[in-house]
């Protein structure tokens, strides 16, 4: 496996060596695929081959959200509400990244806010006391698939330049991904969660720690909220948020 990772700061936020680091690592790559070249080549099944349309290299995190909002790369946006672009601190150390907006995020705007994004809340206040306000949560895709299907690897291809640009602008020193589909396109990887779940991944100068989306907690009870909140203790040592 190998990983991807920011390669500029946010606008207004002090560089710092680790993060100059990225832009000659694994960075570089992140930051050329969201100026429209493929990441993974021609051969990676999360692109399904073929090229990526740039988008427009953002200022901050609020102008990407704008281009986003208007987007019309792929055919998910004939379908959609609106854009689900991402909700929390711009500047946050930690960030969470999902697979896709279901039908109460189309409705609202924001991502997890269902039955899923209650529970991810409770996680989050008891295994690192902390609410959403104190990190960033975005999806690998902005727009809500039909009947909450999978998202396909074309609509993951023509979205990933935005989530590249989201991490790239908001530096996080720990990224959680919640599910499959983050993970295997962060990580870069074909394996399936179960089987990469309990340790941390290198992620340019930060880490990357995969858990279970909280849809499949859910669906299969205790056992596998126990391995999220393991997951979440995980994220919250390397954060330093606990010794």
């Amino acid at each position: 496996m190998s990983s991807r990772c920011r390669c500029s700061p946010a606008p207004a936020r002090p560089d710092r060596p680790e993060r100059t680091a990225a832009r000659t690592a694994a960075g570089v790559q992140v930051a050329r695929s969201a100026c429209g070249r493929p990441a993974g080549g021609p051969n990676d099944p999360l692109l399904g081959g073929g090229t990526i349309r740039p988008v427009a290299e953002p200022t901050a995190l609020a102008d990407l959200a704008l281009e986003a909002s208007t987007c019309t790369r792929c055919p998910l946006s004939e379908h959609r509400t609106q854009v689900v672009f991402g909700v929390g601190n711009p500047q946050a150390e930690l960030m969470f990244v999902g697979e896709a907006p279901g039908r109460d995020e189309d409705l609202q705007g924001e991502p997890f806010v269902g039955r899923s994004g209650k529970l991810l809340d409770r996680l989050m206040a008891e295994e690192l006391g902390i609410d959403r306000s104190a990190c960033y949560i975005a999806n690998v895709v902005k727009c809500r698939p039909p009947d909450n299907r999978d998202p396909r690897p074309v609509e993951i291809a023509t979205c990933r330049p935005y989530l590249a640009a989201q991490i790239d602008l908001i530096g996080p020193t720990v990224v959680v991904t919640l599910g499959n589909f983050a993970m295997k396109l962060l990580l870069e990887t074909t394996d399936g969660i179960r089987s990469v779940r309990g340790r941390s991944y290198p992620f340019g100068p930060g880490h990357l720690v995969p858990t279970y989306h909280p849809a499949a907690a859910l669906r299969s009870g205790g056992a596998v909220v126990a391995e999220m909140r393991s997951d979440l203790i995980r994220a919250k040592r390397l954060l330093g948020w606990s010794s």
